[in-house]
């Protein structure tokens, strides 16, 4: 349900507006498959980013590695 284009036009607008140094990778859980984002959706983390991406896709959808 995640995967509607709806979401994820308003996921590709929270990552443009807190444009950044840190790749984004998407991981669709029903392929498990990762979709690595070109690097116009780079990211600033921040937790505000984070609770906003988590409003839209549910808790814990959030994972940041280094």
């Amino acid at each position: 349900d995640r995967e509607q284009p709806q979401v994820l036009a308003k996921l590709q607008e929270l990552l443009k507006l807190s444009s950044g140094p840190l790749p984004v990778v998407l991981f669709y859980e029903r392929e498990k498959k990762k979709l690595a984002l070109s690097d116009k959706y780079k990211v600033k983390p921040s937790p505000e980013l984070f609770r906003q991406v988590e409003d839209l896709l549910g808790k814990d959808t959030v994972i940041v590695t280094g």
